[in-house]
């Protein structure tokens, strides 16, 4: 809740809001390794996991992707979607029951690489998010430059 309120005060007049996720424990109930260990921690488990995966949010605008951390103290960071270079989705077997997954996101600012943990529906927020950067790119005329890593040739 807190993470939205955040999000009203930092978004500008002229962006679109799309979406607004967290990590989830959809998981738990097809993880018997998760069982074992919330046994044997008493319960406590469960509320360590939740806050693990939902103490960074992350929010989808027409121009930046917002990431807000923390759980007593809030940071707030942000890529602009023309900088973001690539995005990759990762499930395993257990995820891809549970409808969640890893969701790798490169960058070419300070912030570099993020990966979002446990994001439901990974495939929709993925897709989302990368016709969002294509488009600024295309909007904006940025072009992204690549190093071609070519074999080298000549005299040692």
């Amino acid at each position: 809740m807190a993470d939205l309120t955040i999000l009203r005060k930092v978004l500008r007049s002229d962006e679109q809001f799309y979406w607004h996720v967290t990590g989830s424990i959809a998981d738990l109930k097809y993880n018997p390794w998760y069982w074992f260990l919330t046994i044997i921690t008493l319960g406590l488990f469960i509320p360590a996991l939740y806050y693990k995966r939902t103490f960074t949010s992350y929010s989808l605008t027409s121009k930046r992707l917002l990431i807000i951390s923390g759980i007593f103290t809030k940071k707030v960071d942000e890529i602009e979607l023309f900088r973001i270079t690539d995005s990759l989705t990762d499930q395993s077997f257990i995820d891809v029951w549970a409808d969640i997954g890893d969701i790798t996101i490169n960058s070419s600012d300070f912030t570099g690489q993020v990966i979002m943990r446990k994001i439901p529906n990974p495939y929709y927020i993925r897709d989302t998010l990368r016709n969002q950067y294509t488009k600024v790119r295309q909007t904006s005329g940025t072009v992204l430059l690549e190093t071609l890593n070519a074999p080298k040739h000549g005299c040692h």
